[in-house]
C-alpha cells in the first residue's frame, strides 16, 4: 500500500465514522456513538495489522 493509498483509506474510515458519531451525539444516543468509536478502533487496528504483515511500498 502506498502512502497515498494509506492516506486515502484513513481519511475514508475516519470521515465515515466521525460522521456517524456526530449524528449519534446530536440525537442523544451515547451508546451508538460509543459503538461507532469502538468500530473505528477495530478498523484502525485491522489496518495496522495488515500493514505490519506486508513490506512497505515506496511511492
Amino acid at each position: 500500500m502506498t502512502r497515498d493509498q494509506l492516506a486515502t483509506e484513513l481519511k475514508r474510515m475516519a470521515s465515515s465514522q466521525v460522521s456517524d458519531i456526530e449524528r449519534a451525539v446530536k440525537a442523544g444516543h451515547k451508546t451508538i456513538a460509543l459503538n461507532e468509536l469502538a468500530d473505528l478502533d477495530r478498523q484502525l487496528k485491522a489496518l495496522a495489522t495488515a500493514l505490519k504483515a506486508k513490506p512497505a511500498v515506496r511511492a
